[in-house]
């Protein structure tokens, strides 16, 4: 099994990276999202350090990336209960497309401070991005933060 798969690691890679690419293009305008990290998005002048890592060390994006959504955690679990296509894990990095809450899943054990040094942050959600096709993807996205804005809505409104 092992060795199929391998035929077809690259392949799955590429799409994936173009995936994620157009997934990171889509969210890093959308006004919920409050930054988005990606590797294509570093460059010498925003973050250089991090840049010269990724010129040194990768021949593209990956199929990773993560973002921090306006509305702290509770947006972030209103986000990913109201997605449809993508799945909550934290098994990333498969061909299907998974979506995770880094600072109550993966690192729960991790003191606080810790993880806000490492960046973490409670509105953060973390997406490993499949082959799936990147518009369906895109569409379930958007419907989920459709879902996290009519919540906002309706907590301004009682209060």
């Amino acid at each position: 099994l092992l060795l199929r798969s391998l035929e077809t690691l690259k392949l799955r890679m590429t799409q994936q990276s173009k995936n994620a690419r157009k997934i990171a293009e889509y969210l890093i305008s959308h006004p919920l999202v409050e930054k988005v990290y990606y590797p294509g998005f570093f460059s010498e002048t925003n973050n250089p350090d991090q840049y010269e890592i990724y010129q040194r060390q990768c021949d593209g994006c990956g199929a990773m990336l993560s973002f921090d959504i306006k509305g702290g955690e509770k947006a972030a679990f209103t986000f990913l209960n109201h997605l449809k296509l993508m799945k909550l894990a934290v098994s990333l990095g498969g061909t299907e497309s998974l979506a995770e809450h880094p600072y109550t899943m993966t690192h729960a054990d991790v003191p606080d401070a810790e993880k806000e040094s490492l960046g973490l942050t409670e509105s953060m959600v973390r997406l490993s991005i499949g082959v799936e096709n990147y518009k369906d993807l895109i569409w379930d996205i958007e419907q989920s933060l459709e879902m996290v804005a009519a919540k906002h809505k309706e907590m301004t409104l009682l209060s």
